[in-house]
């Protein structure tokens, strides 16, 4: 992920980034270590959170392709056996 784009997204980190980097004066070198420990291990957690939802997503768009595909199957089978012909959209009188 780029700066822009992280800078756009979660500003309130990198301001809190920035901050620990900057500031030298009123806190000790061990307690600005411990705040970006706490980021870094903040933004690990994201990214596992992340990739689960991502994983989350394309296994509910495949999903979501089979229950399509397993919808016409069905409407196809139940108009053969009610005798039902389609009539085409492209076919049909616009008044």
């Amino acid at each position: 992920m780029s700066n822009t784009t992280f800078r756009r997204h979660f500003p309130h980190i990198a301001r809190e980034i920035t901050e620990s980097r900057s500031s030298s004066g009123g806190s000790s070198g061990e307690e600005r270590r411990t705040r970006l420990d706490t980021v870094v291990g903040r933004n690990a957690k994201l990214k596992i959170a992340n990739r689960t939802l991502r994983g989350h997503l394309k296994l509910a768009a495949a999903q979501i392709q089979r229950l399509a595909s397993e919808n016409a199957q069905l409407r196809r089978a139940l108009e053969a056996s009610a005798k039902v012909t389609r009539i085409d959209p492209a076919r049909q009188r616009r008044p």
